[in-house]
């Protein structure tokens, strides 16, 4: 059985792996089973919401404005009409005799409107009629802690603590009133150049959130009375802390009926309803939490989720028995690919079966075949280019030094130093035995220091003053291949520019080039450090002219043509840095691979 399975196709291999993970579809089942009875249930709770707002909205509507009329009805009898003239005119002389009148009116006010606790009529000067006084002697500051003398309009202000009873809120809605004597004429409003008069009506705020308790559902989060900005009256951020919003205030500002609006907050999400009522641009909003409305669904989720588990048990199980067949030969192409990123594929795997997989294992056989000789085939021709053009840049030597040279052993001759012309003829010619040596690209270091050392005795004898000179190799070092026509440039680079169009007598000190050659702290690298005491190097502009494909002018020429030798020998692996102090020590540190032999075995 086991090796029937093994030879049969992929395609059948899948097929029947595919009919373990059908068991997955109890999921997808569960997640449209829950997904429909929270919509059906959102549904049933948008309704309730809906008639909820609207019944609340009508009823508030017709009550507020009951009250209203009654208000009106109450402040055109006497005494009211005369105490708020007096109050718009300063005048209290007839405090006392308003008061037992004011009060009796009043008394018949409060048995028809049972939500209303108490009624303030005072004056921009201060407080000046209560039927129920007790307790508001220096505490209207307390009661109003917003300006009401800004609102010109009847205005309903959020709910604070009953200041009677000291227990229990209170919601006022202040009108603002003005009578004149004279015309007889009672109006909404203030009169200009008088005192202000506010009549203030305080609500119970009881009433009003036993009305909505009443009003809400088992989803209900919250249902508040809200004015015209959407900032809640009857309720406090403390107990409904998602009600105060800004996102929620100005949702409910800017749409009067909203059914079943959706508010993203925090890791929540509310269902909102409204309705208007008319009075003061007042709203009725009803909320709801999304949370809420899956609570009663709990059960059938676990149950779906116990039953999901069970299930996706069973199969792994029969899928951890499925991939040992499945996944076998493809952790095998997996491990021959990883091998040859690793370039550690030595042995080749047999893929003795005749399934698609191994099919393919085959395949990759003979492509990886194919892939190392193509290598071995472009290594080859990228080593002979190489070749070809190191060896190019080796020989690229400046025609204007050995003019000079000649001409210089030539004016000795003429001259009779004859000794000195022979020294200079011996030093060019150990000097152009190495740059000349067709055929080799690395030399020992001991060979490149000797190179270097007869260019420096023939540029000293150009002039009448020399500069010192000193060569340091570590002496296990002197032995180990380098780049031929390294250290060359560098020191003419010294010259050049470290202390080239400069006058002996105004050197600050006796000029000196200083060559060192040692291993880093790793011995992983040779570190090669050429250095004068010049003029200094402008850093940023020597770190440009390595990597141009041009450099401009015969200035750029040598620290370009060192840079492109080295990544073309050593690749990646060599640098050059520069450390400037003017007229102390200037460097070009060059940093190669220790243990490099490639190229020194094939050239």
């Amino acid at each position: 059985m086991r090796n029937w399975f093994s030879n049969l196709k992929f395609r059948y291999k899948l097929l029947i792996g595919m009919i373990a993970i059908t068991t997955a579809a109890l999921l997808l089942i569960s997640q449209l089973s829950y997904s429909y009875f929270y919509k059906r249930n959102t549904r049933e709770v948008l309704k309730k919401a809906e008639q909820s707002v609207e019944t609340a909205g009508a009823v508030l509507s017709s009550q507020f404005q009951s009250l209203s009329a009654a208000t009106n009805n109450l402040l055109v009898r006497k005494p009211f009409p005369d105490m708020i003239a007096d109050i718009a005119n300063n005048s209290f002389d007839g405090y006392s005799g308003y008061y037992q009148a004011a009060s009796d009116e009043m008394a018949s006010f409060f048995q028809n409107h049972a939500q209303v606790n108490n009624i303030l009529i005072c004056g921009e000067n201060g407080f000046l009629f209560s039927p129920y006084s007790l307790g508001f002697d220096g505490s209207f500051e307390t009661l109003f802690t917003e300006n009401i003398w800004e609102y010109p309009l009847i205005t309903v202000f959020p709910t604070r603590q009953n200041l009677l009873f000291r227990q229990g809120g209170a919601i006022p809605v202040s009108y603002p009133v003005s009578y004149s004597r004279g015309t007889g004429t009672f109006a909404y409003r203030d009169t200009e150049g008088k005192y202000k008069a506010r009549v203030i009506i305080l609500m119970d705020t009881g009433q009003i959130r036993s009305y909505f308790d009443q009003m809400s559902n088992g989803y209900t989060y919250c249902m508040y009375l809200a004015d015209s900005s959407g900032i809640p009256l009857d309720i406090q951020e403390e107990t409904y802390p998602d009600a105060f919003g800004t996102s929620l205030e100005a949702l409910v500002a800017q749409t009067d009926n909203l059914r079943g609006e959706h508010l993203a907050i925090d890791r929540d999400e509310l269902v909102v309803s409204t309705a208007a009522i008319r009075f003061c641009d007042l709203k009725v909003v009803h909320i709801s939490r999304k949370s809420a409305l899956t609570g009663d669904i709990q059960e059938f989720r676990s149950f779906f989720f116990m039953v999901w588990l069970f299930c996706s048990a069973a199969a792994a199980l029969l899928a951890f028995g499925l991939s040992h067949f499945l996944t076998r030969d493809i952790k095998t192409l997996g491990d021959i690919i990883a091998q040859i990123n690793r370039r550690t594929y030595q042995t080749k795997v047999i893929f003795p079966r005749s399934d698609e997989i191994s099919l393919l294992g085959k395949q990759l056989n003979q492509m990886y075949d194919t892939i190392q000789l193509q290598l071995l085939q472009i290594k080859e021709e990228e080593q002979k280019k190489a070749r070809a053009e190191i060896q190019m840049m080796s020989e690229q030597i400046n025609p204007h030094f050995l003019y000079n040279t000649l001409e210089c052993i030539h004016f000795q001759i003429l001259n009779g130093h004859s000794d000195t012309a022979g020294s200079m003829l011996e030093s060019l010619g150990r000097y152009l035995r190495i740059t000349l040596s067709v055929g080799q690209t690395f030399i020992s270091v001991e060979k490149e220091a000797e190179h270097v050392t007869s260019y420096m005795e023939i540029m000293n004898r150009h002039s009448r003053e020399g500069v010192h000179f000193t060569c340091q190799i570590d002496s296990h070092l002197k032995n180990c291949k380098i780049m031929k026509v390294l250290l060359q440039p560098l020191a003419e680079n010294c010259l050049k520019h470290g202390f080239g169009n400069m006058s002996p007598e105004t050197w600050p000190v006796a000029p000196q080039i200083t060559i060192s050659i040692t291993l880093d702290q790793t011995h992983t690298h040779m570190v090669i450090e050429v250095s004068d005491n010049g003029k200094g190097i402008d850093i940023s502009k020597a770190t440009a002219c390595l990597t141009e494909e041009q450099p401009e002018g015969r200035d750029h020429f040598g620290l370009n043509n060192i840079y492109r030798r080295l990544m073309a020998c050593y690749g990646t692996e060599a640098n050059i840095s520069f450390v400037s102090i003017p007229y102390l020590k200037n460097s070009v540190i060059v940093t190669i691979p220790y243990d490099r032999n490639e190229f020194s075995n094939t050239h």
